[in-house]
């Protein structure tokens, strides 16, 4: 009867460790499968890489930089992008354009 208790307790012991070690905060960095470099010119072309680019990146912190290199991470359809790019070229990337040019209306009727 006493290694049955034993038994129970252990089990119980190693469920609780298992359940805490899975818990949120303890779960690792997603991995992605590639890593990608791009100039801004041609990340430009990809309307999903751009909506993830504004979504992601801050125009606060691109336009303080004082010197290149102007390189900046995006995480993109399980896809690590590094792309780079003038000050000029990124300036104009979220001056010019004003926004995302992606539908943000999805769903929305208007009159």
């Amino acid at each position: 009867m006493k290694t049955v208790k034993l038994v129970i307790i252990a089990t119980l012991v190693a469920f609780a460790m298992v359940t805490v070690a899975s818990a949120d905060g303890f779960k690792s960095k997603p991995k992605f499968t590639k890593m990608v470099n791009l100039t801004i010119d041609k990340a430009m072309q990809d309307q999903g890489l751009v909506a993830a680019m504004y979504a992601q990146l801050n125009e606060d912190d691109i336009l303080h930089f004082a010197l290149p290199p102007f390189i900046f991470e995006v995480n993109y359809n399980e896809a690590h992008y590094l792309i780079s790019g003038t000050r000029e070229q990124w300036i104009r990337f979220f001056r010019l354009l004003g926004g995302p040019p992606v539908n943000t209306n999805k769903g929305k009727h208007t009159n």
